[in-house]
């Protein structure tokens, strides 16, 4: 794990400066605390820098890596889990490692590859390689890859002078050629989906390469960026499976994740809330690993809603684990907020970011570099409440609606705006729209409340320029689909990689420790996607089909306790003082005053603290907004 940054110049007028180099890497220094390098090509058009957390080959698997030639120059962020595999079949085909890193793989792996290289790789990655033979003439390209699912970030910017990468927008910004400017666009698909989605940040100029896709950059300036990996793309026949075979197969391919992410030459944990994907880690891991394993729990001091840590403690003493707590007091939760926009680059919408921080700094000074977690479970087997009351709305409402004559739905949508509230007169909107009922499991903002609270609409429509490509990418590979099925692709598309498990990275590597994820194992991917929507929502049972196979592994107290969100939610940790917090820096931004309708806001507020409605997503995607500009645009704090 570490944090990678390169510059590709296309121009010799401006050669590639080692100090700035090293000045920007140091920004990541989080990310890798243990080494610090660097690399400039022969003609300084090239250069990178690295932050190395030191986890596989400790003492040799130093970056960058360089071929035998010289010709080559790759660096790696993230974990190879097949490179045993990978290395067997390419030291049979003469390649000579240097180190026993993971990330080798992908130096040999392009040598005898090249961009083939990818459809090989599993795990969780974003990498550079630097070709100083290919590209136009022979004189050298650039190759930057993010993993299947998007489990680690990768930016650039491309500049008149080149390409600037990293795995953090902050070590872009370093350089004098990148400007500060909000995206205005990127700032209204986040008001609606709580996170910027890809390619754009919240930084105009700056992207970040989609989950499964890579870039190819050479020295005209050009870059092409390529799918090379598509969930849609891989699935396996299970026509002919029973119930009983697929619970089999689900407890093969996550046993089996598992394993492979135990590849670790470091102390490692599990991050236990005591619901049934956390502890599936821990039951599964258990049977692996001939000591006590390290667990840990985090509640918001005071707030029963964010409180699992009986559950956690029931499960950690069911597998005889060495269990940890820790408390996040008021003053704890508001002191961090401006050191999350720090470390969020931009923002995301979502407070779990804060306990999950407190989480992270307390594995780390127990000693644990890696942790497990269990992001991904709900969106593969439908385990939010969400999908189950929106599958059955959209079964017995939204869908005979969306098919009557556009006159009818009208004259109900004109007839609901005067006596329904904004949130439910939306779906009719949608509906009297012919759009697609679900949007994504994070949706703050519609278009019409934007309209209202942004004092100049950008006309950007999310449905139509981010959410209607998904949905025709899918009906183009799949006419005949569940809701579910759907549904899930949305949340694969964005929330998930680019709110979820960003959320992930940014807090679990501000801590300096590295957070893997059993259940985005490739394989088990595919398997999950290719699960009938009928087993993962069933019997009005959310993830069927898996809890049906951690019954083999746990009590069913557990598997079948009612799902709570982590640490809660929106409603309850944006109590009291975190409101005032919010209230105090929204009224302090002269950047959130100039594009913001503060009457709209003040009623937002004065909803939320009578407590009969929760605004606490539309308070908390505003404080973050507020936060950025602060930090990231007025450079507060940097």
């Amino acid at each position: 794990m570490c944090g990678i940054i390169g510059v590709f110049n296309n121009k010799l007028q401006k050669v590639v400066s080692n100090s700035e180099i090293l000045k920007a890497a140091d920004t990541m220094t989080h990310r890798g605390p243990d080494d610090r390098t660097s690399f400039i090509s022969k003609d300084q058009r090239f250069g990178v820098g690295y932050r190395r957390l030191s986890i596989i080959d400790v003492d040799g698997g130093r970056q960058p890596l360089l071929s035998s030639d010289g010709s080559l120059c790759v660096n790696v962020n993230g974990e190879i889990y097949n490179h045993l595999e990978l290395r067997q079949e390419l030291e049979s085909r003469g390649h000579i490692y240097q180190t026993n890193s993971d990330s080798e793989a992908v130096l040999h792996g392009y040598e005898e590859w090249g961009l083939d290289l990818l459809g090989k790789l599993k795990g969780m990655y974003a990498f550079s390689i630097y070709d100083s033979n290919q590209g136009v003439g022979g004189k050298g390209r650039l190759i930057l890859a993010r993993d299947k699912l998007g489990i680690k970030p990768l930016y650039y910017s491309i500049t008149s002078e080149g390409i600037t990468y990293a795995s953090e927008i902050k070590a872009i910004l370093k350089f004098s050629d990148i400007s500060r400017e909000p995206d205005m666009i990127a700032v209204s698909q986040y008001l609606t989906m709580s996170a910027t989605p890809a390619p754009r940040t919240m930084f105009a100029g700056i992207n970040k390469l989609p989950p499964g896709h890579m870039a190819i950059a050479d020295l005209n300036g050009e870059i092409e960026i390529r799918e090379y990996w598509s969930v849609l793309d891989n699935r396996i026949d299970l026509s002919e499976a029973s119930e009983e075979e697929i619970v089999e197969q689900i407890s093969e391919s996550l046993t089996s994740s598992i394993r492979r992410r135990l590849m670790t030459d470091v102390p490692f944990g599990v991050f236990l809330s005591g619901g049934v994907d956390s502890s599936l880690n821990l039951a599964l891991m258990s049977q692996m690993v001939n000591k006590p394993i390290d667990t840990f729990s985090v509640a918001i001091e005071n707030d029963d809603a964010s409180n699992e840590n009986k559950h956690a403690r029931y499960v950690a003493n069911q597998f005889g684990a060495n269990h940890n707590e820790v408390s996040v007091t008021n003053e704890q939760f508001t002191g961090f907020l401006t050191d999350m926009a720090y470390y969020q680059d931009e923002p995301l919408a979502d407070p779990v970011c804060v306990p999950l921080y407190y989480l992270s700094a307390l594995a780390k000074s127990n000693g644990c570099t890696v942790v497990h977690v269990g992001e991904g479970a709900d969106e593969l087997f439908a385990g939010y409440g969400n999908y189950a009351l929106m599958n059955d709305f959209n079964r017995s409402l939204y869908a005979p609606f969306k098919g009557l004559p556009y006159s009818v739905k009208n004259l109900v949508l004109q007839t609901a705006a005067l006596i329904l509230p904004e949130s439910k007169v939306e779906y009719i909107n949608r509906a009297t729209s012919n759009q697609e009922l679900f949007w994504g499991g994070a949706v703050v903002f519609s278009e019409n409340s934007k309209q209202h609270v942004m004092n100049e609409y950008i006309d950007q429509h999310v449905y139509s320029n981010v959410i209607e490509p998904y949905y025709k990418e899918y009906y183009s590979k799949f006419d005949k689909s569940s809701f579910l099925d759907r549904a899930i692709n949305i949340d694969l598309k964005h929330r998930l990689p680019e709110l979820l498990l960003m959320r992930v990275d940014k807090m679990s590597m501000a801590a300096s420790i590295e957070a893997r994820v059993p259940f985005l194992d490739e394989e088990l991917v595919e398997l999950a996607n290719s699960i009938p929507s009928s087993l993962k929502y069933k019997n009005g049972i959310t993830k069927y089909i898996l809890r049906k196979m951690a019954r083999k592994y746990l009590p069913e107290t557990v598997v079948y306790r009612k799902k709570n969100g982590f640490c809660g939610g929106t409603t309850n940790m944006i109590g009291d003082s975190v409101t005032r917090y919010a209230e105090k820096t929204l009224k302090e931004s002269k950047w959130i005053t100039d594009i913001m309708n503060q009457y709209e806001i003040k009623k937002i507020f004065e909803m939320h603290k009578r407590g009969k409605i929760s605004k606490g997503s539309e308070i908390w995607s505003l404080l973050n907004l507020a936060l950025w500009h602060k930090v990231w645009i007025e450079g507060e704090s940097i």
